[in-house]
């Protein structure tokens, strides 16, 4: 089978009822004659998205899309790095199942990179039209990500995130949570990718409640965790480069 110039990775995590609908879209936003694969992560869910992946991807028209198994939830980072080791695209790409994300977005930024010239280039999203008091989470942790790394941070946790299969090489010992998203940002910058953003709309959810935002006290828990990852992060960076 001929190498997919791009893979797709989508972690889910109890998105059962969200999986109809992803691969309906993907299918239809999918551009004519890219060879792509979808690959969907069942990241330790404990509701009927087996089945739900087992039944739509015996369809012929989801010849694209494939699923990888992790059998106990271990985050949502873990879940992502184990979707991106079995990819097999020369391009890959992380992003949403929970259709916040429009799957379109993901094309719009291989699209960006394509248009670049490809190589050492990281895509990140950009989301635009939030709350305001979802957009001033974002913009204090973006500064916080920015003063602690020492380089220009923005939007740490938007999706989707695209970047060449070779920077893989450089996430061998990633982080399993959400600190998973400013991790690979950190790793591809200070290998010298140029960043490249696309603005990404986000939406509501189809279905279901976040699995890290569903209260007040879990989307702060989250925030504190990653602030924290920052500061390990950079020192563990100084360490290694001297």
């Amino acid at each position: 089978m001929k190498r997919p110039r791009l893979s797709v990775v989508l972690p889910c995590y109890n998105e059962a009822a969200n999986l109809p609908l992803l691969l309906r879209r993907y299918k239809a936003v999918a551009p004519k004659g890219l060879a792509f694969e979808l690959v969907l992560v069942d990241n330790g869910s404990t509701d009927d998205s087996a089945a739900v992946l087992k039944k739509e991807l015996a369809k012929p028209a989801y010849a694209f899309a494939r699923s990888v198994r992790v059998i106990k939830n271990r985050g949502y980072g873990f879940g992502i790095f184990s979707g991106l080791k079995a990819a097999q695209g020369e391009v890959l790409a992380f992003s949403h199942a929970d259709m916040q994300c429009d799957p379109a977005s993901v094309f719009q930024a291989y699209d960006a990179y394509r248009q670049a010239g490809g190589g050492s280039i990281l895509v990140k999203g950009k989301r635009q039209g939030r709350e305001r008091s979802q957009q001033w989470v974002t913009n204090a942790m973006s500064v916080l990500a920015s003063v602690v790394l020492g380089r220009k941070m923005t939007d740490i946790n938007a999706q989707p995130k695209l970047f060449p299969a070779e920077l893989m090489e450089r996430l061998g010992r990633a982080p399993y949570g959400f600190e998973f998203d400013v991790y690979v940002m950190q790793r591809a910058l200070s290998a010298g990718y140029r960043l490249i953003t696309v603005p990404v709309v986000f939406g509501a959810r189809a279905h279901g409640q976040s699995k890290w935002a569903a209260t007040f006290f879990s989307r702060w828990r989250t925030m504190l965790r990653v602030a924290l990852y920052l500061f390990k992060l950079r020192f563990s960076f100084e360490r290694h480069d001297g």
